[in-house]
């Protein structure tokens, strides 16, 4: 069955109903009294960074007027209409901007680049997770440029626009996350420093640790996937970014779950007699750099609750490796008596081998899946769908829900930017929207003086999302390093259909779709079994920054 965002529509009916949908929307933030950020927001905003002699500043947030999209500003209002997340609005500028104000920018141009990683190893990577699942380095630079060519139109740059240059690097993930890779690591960074000028990487999948160290070194700020744990962020600030969560507020909210919410409670969603028997925590991570600290984090914080894991493992990242290391580890859980087993960091590689063992020693656990692909649920049920059919009903996660194709903001956006009709949007298409959406977020809210410092400084003024959109909560001030700001608890139901692309397999949301906020101690209710059910389909709120006040 095609997934109900690939279809494609007729360019000139596609104009039409956009032209009606955008009158809609307009005559809607006329009309509707939504909450209003506050003056000391608004000044805050605006003070914000430093202008340079001789810069024209950029205009101030909310005033009245019409953006460079062509769109109504005023107070309260973002910077586009159908978005729940985008900056808050302002008007058109014009003016200085002060040309080349840090590397890989001048005064018309803003340079990102992408890594594509080419070798045998993706090869055998691709026959575990193929292509149609993952998707290809062409499809995910088709999407994002899909992306940045709609927000150069509509977001304000101040007489910028970012180019996307592409180039094929020497290095790939998998042999940088086991440690061999390093020498071509560095030199990926070298080329995207000195031969493309980029002022920033955003290379996805194809990204790695080692990689974005290497950008850093160069002075490329660096957007990944893998999040690392909050001190790692404040130690390599301005340059390591990602859409978030990062691992220390992950641990946070598995500490709650199940030092709170599930302490003492039988493990209702394990297999066989497991089920009936109160919940004990295993561990899985890896070896990947930083993945020891973000386990110990989630150690950490379950002995805030008075929890102790009662085994942990740590698995080698290769793929030779992980079938036998993965037997060892599921007897290792089995005979601890493990009913429950927390995967953190998990990639989406790794979960097929362990759950393989599981079902060759017919053991069904609880699986916790932790990871950067779970953190949208839109992009992560073909992932699960790959793995073996007896363990996926025992998946928990934490994340926001799937969302339909036609309440998609993302989908939307790619049809907006997209200029090749044939083209088919990226499977994981969330990801690559939330890491350009962050990207130019910050980018319109450092002002004309683009550096790597009042980038970070525009970070943490991204506004509070509205409720309900598809990325979950957001919220710079909870960053600077990313914006996540509220998760909700998910569990995997084989028999429904997913929202997003009309397939069987879907997450669920749980305790009544309640969403809680990324701290220390997130307020799930105590001692309290999940009661799980699939999504409302109800439309996010648009078009409004939430006041400090709103939920």
């Amino acid at each position: 069955m095609a997934s109900p965002h690939r279809r494609r529509i007729d360019p000139r009916v596609r104009a039409r109903r956009l032209a009606a949908v955008g009158a809609i929307l307009v005559l809607a933030i006329a009309l509707l009294a939504f909450p209003k950020v506050t003056s000391s927001q608004t000044a805050a905003l605006t003070t914000r960074v430093t202008t340079l002699p001789g810069q024209t500043p950029m205009n101030a947030p909310f005033s009245a007027g019409t953006t460079v999209g062509g769109y109504p500003c005023g107070p309260g209002l973002r910077q586009v209409p159908w978005s729940a997340y985008a900056p808050a609005c302002e008007p058109r500028w014009s003016g200085n901007n002060g040309g080349a104000t840090a590397p890989g920018v001048t005064a018309t141009t803003i340079t990102l680049s992408y890594r594509e990683a080419a070798s045998a190893i993706l090869q055998e990577l691709y026959a575990l997770v193929p292509p149609s699942v993952v998707g290809t380095n062409a499809g995910a630079i088709q999407t994002m440029q899909s992306y940045i060519n709609i927000f150069n139109k509509d977001f304000e740059l101040y007489g910028r626009h970012v180019v996307l240059a592409p180039f094929n690097g020497q290095g790939n993930f998998i042999n940088e996350d086991t440690g061999t890779g390093a020498p071509q690591a560095e030199a990926d960074a070298i080329t995207a420093a000195t031969s493309l000028h980029a002022f920033a990487d955003m290379s996805l999948i194809d990204s790695s640790d080692t990689y974005t160290q290497d950008l850093q070194a160069q002075k490329v700020i660096a957007f990944g996937l893998h999040a690392q744990y909050q001190q790692w962020y404040q130690q390599n600030a301005p340059w390591q970014y990602t859409p978030g969560p990062n691992c220390t507020k992950s641990a946070d909210a598995i500490g709650a779950l199940f030092g709170k919410q599930l302490k003492g409670l039988p493990a209702q969603f394990a297999g066989g007699a497991l089920k009936t028997e109160p919940r004990k925590l295993g561990i899985f991570y890896s070896n990947i750099v930083g993945e020891q600290q973000c386990e110990q984090q989630v150690v950490q914080s379950l002995a805030s609750y008075g929890v102790t894991p009662v085994a942990q493992a740590n698995l080698a990242f290769n793929l030779s490796e992980l079938a036998g290391e993965s037997a060892t580890a599921v007897a290792q859980m089995k005979a601890a008596g493990a009913t429950t087993i927390i995967c953190v960091g998990c990639d989406p590689i790794s979960p097929r081998f362990y759950f393989a063992a599981a079902t060759q020693d017919n053991y069904y656990p609880e699986w916790l899946i932790d990871s950067e692909y779970s953190t949208n649920a839109s992009a992560t049920p073909p992932f699960i769908r790959l793995l073996p059919a007896d363990q996926r009903a025992h998946i928990l996660t934490i994340g926001t829900p799937p969302t339909a194709s036609s309440l998609s903001e993302a989908v939307h956006a790619y049809d907006l930017g997209n200029t090749d009709p044939s083209a088919t949007i990226y499977p994981a298409y969330p990801l690559v929207y939330a890491s350009i959406l962050q990207f130019f977020s910050a980018l319109q809210l450092a002002g004309p003086d683009l550096t790597p410092s009042n980038f970070q400084a525009a970070m943490r003024s991204i506004p509070q999302s509205s409720p309900g959109g598809e990325l979950g909560g957001w919220n710079g001030a909870s960053g600077p390093y990313d914006v996540a700001s509220s998760f909700q608890i998910l569990r995997w139901d084989q028999g429904a259909t997913s929202p997003a692309d009309g397939q069987q397999g879907t997450y669920e949301v749980c305790n009544g779709g309640a969403s809680y906020p990324f701290d220390t101690s997130p307020p799930l209710p105590a001692h309290t079994p999940l009661h799980c059910a699939l999504p409302a389909e109800t439309p996010p709120r648009l078009g409004t920054v939430p006041s400090t006040s709103a939920a």
